[in-house]
């Protein structure tokens, strides 16, 4: 059995940069339509795209998961163009514009602007393709984090919304199981990355030491090693799961 991710339509959030770039490039790379979703410049990604796979299809949607009004108009000029969804990676959250902050010190405003990126956009993401996803009994992959299931301190807001992704992720299964549609999630651990960086600051070294060092496999996670579970959950090979949340972290957390 092959992936068959030929020509297939692949909506991808957060595709500007990190791991939305290597994931785009991941289904470029096994000649997928890739549809990037960012509020962000892509012009970027698609050089990166095409550096690698020059007869890509990659097209670019202006939206801003902050902006419900923003993610209507964009889910809607996407299905105008494509029709059908057949892979939705919702990847774009706020994380790389915090910092470790005790709970006590977030700002109420902070708070419902990480809740709104990162759990309302995701779930108005995929309201606003479900008719693309039905029309092809799609797959939605929903990204989760490590900070939900340990508990990590000093990101009580980022943590929060990731458990929330969890329970979307679990209840969507639920629900659209009987219309063929598969929803999953992934939980990277920490990620030695540019937006790691700069949440971590002046400290990120330390987190990255102690994390690395609870992992059964003693090396950083890099945004690479993030691509090769979310094409498989995309794929034929993972027709017969749905509702599942694969931890993708070198071993951090074991269950």
């Amino acid at each position: 059995m092959e992936m068959n991710l030929k020509g297939k339509n692949v909506v991808v959030t957060g595709a500007a940069r990190g791991i939305g770039r290597e994931i785009c490039a991941g289904f470029a790379g096994v000649d997928a339509a890739v549809i990037g979703v960012d509020f962000r410049d892509m012009a970027d990604t698609e050089g990166y795209l095409r550096g690698t796979q020059p007869k890509c299809r990659f097209e670019k949607f202006s939206v801003d998961l902050a902006d419900p009004a923003s993610i209507e108009r964009g889910c809607a000029a996407i299905l105008a163009k494509f029709s059908t969804v057949d892979v939705l990676v919702n990847d774009g959250a706020l994380w790389g514009g915090l910092k470790i902050t005790p709970l006590d010190k977030i700002p109420a405003e902070e708070w419902d602007r990480v809740i709104n990126i990162n759990v309302r956009g995701t779930y108005l993401m995929i309201k606003g393709l479900l008719p693309g996803l039905r029309k092809s009994q799609g797959s939605v992959i929903n990204m989760a984090s490590s900070a939900a299931l340990r508990g990590s301190p000093g990101c009580l807001h980022y943590a929060t919304s990731k458990g929330a992704i969890i329970g979307m992720t679990r209840s969507l299964a639920s629900e659209l199981g009987a219309e063929g549609i598969r929803v999953n999630a992934i939980a990277p651990g920490l990620v030695d990355n540019e937006a790691s960086r700069q949440f971590g600051g002046e400290k990120f070294p330390k987190m990255l030491e102690g994390t690395v060092a609870a992992q059964c496999l003693h090396t950083p996670l890099v945004e690479k090693e993030i691509v090769g579970t979310v094409l498989y959950l995309a794929s034929a090979l993972a027709a017969p799961i749905t509702g599942v949340l694969l931890t993708v972290d070198k071993g951090l957390i074991k269950y």
